[in-house]
């Protein structure tokens, strides 16, 4: 069963939250493509991630930018169902930031 779930992120000197879905067994999150953070993604391929958003502590790990329709899609609705959506208006210039499981 999934749950709302937020994510605190870094890069740079920004600090921010994202909302996550476990979505077919990974942790991803939906983001403006124009958003800095899907820039600094496709630049860098990571992020500094903290599950902990009390902690100041973050965890450099791997991801990637998805701008598949249909997995965008599928992962948007799956937030809607689960009550877990910060974008409510539709897919139009969203992508995906998936946590990538493989962290060597």
């Amino acid at each position: 069963m999934n749950k709302k779930c937020l994510i605190k992120f870094e890069h740079d000197d920004y600090k921010d939250l994202m909302h996550y879905v476990v979505y077919d067994g990974d942790v991803v999150v939906l983001s403006r493509e124009e958003s800095e953070k899907v820039r600094y993604v496709k630049k860098h391929g990571f992020l500094f991630v903290s599950f902990d958003i009390d902690s100041e502590k973050f965890e450099k790990l791997n991801v990637k930018v998805i701008t598949d329709k249909d997995y965008v899609k599928k992962v948007y609705d799956y937030m809607i169902e689960t009550n877990n959506a910060y974008f409510k208006s539709g897919t139009d210039g969203l992508c995906a930031i998936k946590i990538l499981k493989d962290q060597k």
